[in-house]
């Protein structure tokens, strides 16, 4: 949702005409819709574009809607302009308030509250997360570089690891947002009362200040729906929904190489060692077996052949 927000608040042109291609087709046409390139080869040679997309054991849960097809209907464009007064996301203001006798100034946005929930498949035992393109990152990016005289960043530097998220912009309870962006961004269907809270969080204090609440919630392969999942490409969105291997999430939390939201980085460590001790309930069934299987040696040494001299 977020990126399609930000498109319609005139900060930022749209960077390609949105297509009302269905999913399915998506995965033949690779972002041309004039081209008829096959899947495969297609994949491989965007793949080459980004050689490290998927670290720590990311697997794509979105195959024809991933950084690969992103990058193919990024571009070339990409321009700030100013914002008008007419944006129902945010309101740039200035807060005059009394302090120490004196008055002081503190430029404030203001915006609306949102929701994060931390999602993790119970059959991959692993989380989910997604990947997009973010244009106030590469704002940000381009900056830094035209003032250190550097050429602009490629597009794939501003593509973020986020949770799945949205703004609380509509007559629904918060749990239903939840419900209805992991539906929306991720492709499952999960039910309201199988989303708890996990707590409440400001969003960048110095300038926001809105809530942000974050929840929990547990998925398996039953209730993924087809066709759903990876935003709405109508509205600007291209998201690629990502596994994250639990035991490879500290890791990936502290990589930073991998340019990621606070909310992911709390969400992930809080729902990793709850799910160690026990807290959100027992692990994937598969990944029990596994490690039961790697503690039993007759399981893992090599089995060689000896010979046996009779007694």
């Amino acid at each position: 949702m977020l990126f399609s927000n930000i498109l319609r608040l005139g900060v930022l042109q749209p960077l390609y005409r949105p297509r009302s291609v269905p999913r399915s087709q998506r995965l033949v046409t690779g972002g041309n819709p004039g081209g008829r390139t096959s899947v495969v080869a297609s994949g491989m040679a965007g793949l080459a574009q980004v050689p490290d997309a998927y670290p720590h054991g990311l697997k794509t849960l979105t195959p024809g809607n991933t950084i690969v097809e992103a990058l193919q209907l990024l571009g070339p464009g990409f321009r700030l302009v100013p914002l008008d007064d007419n944006s129902p996301y945010i309101k740039p203001k200035a807060a005059l308030y009394d302090f120490n006798g004196k008055e002081r100034r503190w430029d404030v946005v203001e915006s609306h509250a949102s929701v994060g929930v931390v999602l993790y498949h119970r059959d991959l035992d692993a989380f989910l997360i997604v990947r997009q393109f973010r244009p106030a990152v590469y704002a940000s990016l381009l900056r830094e570089a035209e003032a250190a005289g550097r050429s602009p960043p490629p597009f794939k530097a501003a593509f973020t690891y986020e949770l799945c998220a949205g703004l609380i912009d509509k007559s629904k309870s918060n749990v239903e947002i939840c419900q209805e962006e992991i539906l929306e961004e991720c492709g499952f269907s999960v039910p309201v009362a199988a989303i708890r809270e996990v707590g409440v969080g400001i969003a960048s204090a110095g300038t926001q200040g809105a809530p942000h609440i974050m929840y929990y919630a547990e998925v398996d392969s039953s209730m993924a729906v087809e066709g759903a999942g990876g935003g709405l490409l109508a509205h600007g969105e291209c998201i690629e929904v990502l596994a994250l291997p639990l035991d490879s999430s500290q890791g990936f939390v502290l990589d930073g190489r991998l340019p990621k939201s606070p909310g992911l980085m709390f969400g992930l460590t809080w729902a990793y060692f709850n799910k160690i001790n026990g807290s959100l309930g027992p692990r994937a069934a598969a990944a029990a077996a596994a490690a039961a299987a790697a503690s039993n040696p007759l399981l893992t040494e090599e089995l060689v052949l000896k010979p046996v001299l009779p007694a």
